[in-house]
């Protein structure tokens, strides 16, 4: 029996070397092309021909004009095939490698999962032009190890080096493009990727987690976008590409100009660490970034050589050091930010200047600030800071401000002022319209709800304000209490009134001793006391319109001017004097729309009254008829007064 089984397999062995012969020969000859559309045929359901086929032993076939389908054809204008040793399994055609040259194929039409009809151990484009919906890719060298076919993607899984000479997505070229990524239906590896963008180099890893693609060792090197391009537009046309990236494990940007959120960066490197980009600010778990630039340029506002190491934890940002030159001068800082409050180690300010739309940027700190909840700075040091308001009147300006804060707790509860801390100020002059002050002075200090003011002294041109007092704002009713010392405040003052204009000049000193409650308006009121003593000096009255003849004159002096308050109830008197303007006044805060504040004065012949509070003037003549009685002062005969 042995010998008919033997001679059998010699015979099928004869029978394969036949037919391989014949095969060899018939690829060789000029039968190889039609040959060729005739395996492919039944090979495919759809309708392939080759124009030309050439066989190179031992497993090399190249075809040419190679035509895939009928209603869209495809066409490959050279593709080789690299047969495999083995032998077909499951109607399956087996190459080592299928390469395609200069095809130019269009995805939205066609799927390279037309080649899951063979198992194939690389599949390559060399040259090749790739396009789908607002998409485009030319010059592209692309080899595929062992791909996995899914009709849920344009390229299939498997080991993947891709070189392209530019990739044209929603309206944005990367250029030079290249990628090694190990592609799995998940937990993917980007072993390496590099393009240029916007004149910029970009290269770096990435790993891919079930929540999305984390970027690793990513560098952006000198990208440049005017402030027209702001980043976050471009990176929403790259949105195809980023909005998979849920996070930086580690990114660095060196030289670069770009704007963000309406932040513009000039020469800006930067450090990136664990940043979750789908989270908000507030919203990080470790983040850690650090920065520095030329300049930082935001709402008409320039930061020149900023620096500044930030961690971003859930509620916090944590600010390590951020050091800039602003507003022609340095400021320093060290601190927490969180949602509602600030709590700064230190902030230092020297030799800034605010000398254009002071007011108007001063008002726009000021309405954010006061949206916090709590502000605390435990070392406030201000060195030679000028600001000059010249938008709107009164115009003012300081200059040469020097401050040095303690322990300062300045918002609390949403309420501004000094809760707690000391603070001690000098300023070499400052002024507000006509008013100036030159090395003035003012301390005050706060400790468990009780606010001190220890010295105010401001030096004027002819004489000085001094002040102390104290508020106690850690009971119900708040009681205060303050006292004012002024010698020589010069004041020019236009009243109006229902007929002309009334002038009236000269120099104030007084002496106050205030108390009272200040826990609300109505405390206040039904608390007030104390006393005024005032004299006015080099005074000088006018009733008439400037550059006319005046209609009254006179120039006074009134001394021993009174003013008490007794709970809330104020009375306000000068001593009688015929040659002396009479000044008298009385008001009570409960009732505030019932105060009155008259002036009357004589000279020569003329009496005027003058009723402060409703504008209401009176200028008679006395000499028009010497018979009759002289008229008695309505301050003598007023009962009101």
């Amino acid at each position: 029996m042995k010998k008919p089984i033997r001679i059998t397999l010699i015979a099928l062995l004869a029978l394969v070397v036949v037919t391989s012969a014949v095969l060899f020969g018939l690829l060789q000859s000029r039968y190889a092309t039609p040959m060729i559309n005739q395996i492919l045929s039944q090979l495919s359901e759809q309708k392939i021909h080759v124009e030309s086929a050439d066989y190179t032993p031992p497993l090399q076939l190249t075809l040419e004009g190679v035509t895939i389908g009928e209603e869209q054809p495809l066409y490959m204008p050279k593709v080789e095939l690299w047969l495999s040793q083995s032998l077909p399994t499951q109607d399956q055609w087996q190459f080592d490698a299928i390469v395609i040259e200069q095809a130019n194929i269009d995805l939205s039409q066609h799927s390279l999962a037309l080649f899951e009809a063979f198992e194939v151990k690389q599949l390559a484009f060399k040259q090749s032009e790739f396009s789908g919906q607002h998409w485009s890719a030319r010059g592209v060298d692309l080899q595929i190890d062992n791909p996995q076919w899914s009709s849920q993607q344009i390229l299939p899984f498997g080991n993947i080096q891709l070189a392209a000479e530019q990739l044209y997505l929603q309206g944005q070229a990367l250029d030079n493009l290249l990628v090694d990524v190990d592609y799995k239906a998940q937990d993917s590896t980007v072993y390496g990727a590099s393009f240029e963008w916007n004149k910029a180099k970009i290269s770096g890893q990435a790993e891919q987690y079930a929540q999305g693609w984390s970027l690793i060792n990513v560098t952006i090197d000198q990208l440049s976008l005017s402030d027209e391009q702001p980043i976050e537009q471009k990176l929403t046309q790259l949105s195809p590409l980023t909005s998979h990236i849920q996070s930086i494990n580690s990114l660095d940007i060196l030289k670069s100009n770009v704007t963000l959120h309406g932040v513009s960066f000039v020469n800006l490197d930067a450090s990136f660490e664990n940043v979750l980009l789908q989270k908000s600010i507030w919203q990080q778990q470790q983040a850690y970034l650090s920065f520095n630039a030329d300049s930082i340029r935001y709402h008409q506002q320039q930061w020149v050589e900023p620096t500044a190491t930030l961690t971003l934890t859930p509620e916090n940002i944590a600010i390590e050091e951020l050091d800039s030159d602003w507003q022609q001068g340095r400021v320093q800082l060290k601190g927490t930010i969180q949602p509602n409050s600030i709590a700064l180690k230190y902030l230092k300010l020297t030799r800034m200047k605010w000398l254009e739309q002071a007011q108007t940027e001063l008002l726009s700190a000021w309405n954010q600030v006061k949206q916090l909840q709590a502000l605390r700075i435990d070392t406030l040091d201000i060195n030679n800071l000028q600001i000059i308001q010249l938008e709107s009147k009164p115009f003012w300006q300081v200059s040469g401000l020097n401050l040095d804060g303690k322990q300062l707790e300045l918002i609390r509860d949403g309420q501004v002022g000094l809760w707690q801390g000391k603070v001690i100020s000098t300023i070499n002059s400052a002024s507000i319209d006509k008013y100036l002050t030159t090395q003035a002075a003012i301390d005050m200090s706060a400790n468990d709800n009780q606010w001190t003011l220890d010295r105010a002294l401001l030096p004027l041109e002819q004489g000085y304000i001094s002040a102390n007092g104290q508020w106690q704002r850690n009971s119900l009713s708040a009681p205060w209490q303050l006292s004012i010392e002024l010698d020589g405040l010069p004041f020019d003052q236009k009243l109006t009134t229902e007929q002309q204009p009334l002038q009236i000049s000269g120099i104030v000193d007084f002496s106050a001793q205030l108390s009272g409650l200040a826990g609300d308006y109505s405390m206040l009121a039904h608390s007030l006391t104390g006393e005024v003593e005032a004299n006015i000096r080099q005074g000088y009255l006018s009733l008439g319109k400037h550059a006319e003849q005046q209609t009254f004159e006179q120039s006074f002096a009134l001394d021993d001017i009174m003013i008490n308050a007794d709970r809330g109830r104020i009375a306000l008197n000068s001593p009688s004097q015929s040659d002396q303007p009479k000044l008298a006044g009385k008001v009570d805060l409960t009732k505030p729309e019932l105060a009155t504040l008259i002036w009357e004065s004589q000279h020569l012949c003329q009496h005027l009254q003058f009723e402060a509070i409703s504008g209401v003037l009176n200028l008679s003549n006395l000499c028009q008829n010497k018979t009759q009685p002289a008229q008695q002062s309505s301050l003598e005969s007023s009962t009101a007064l």
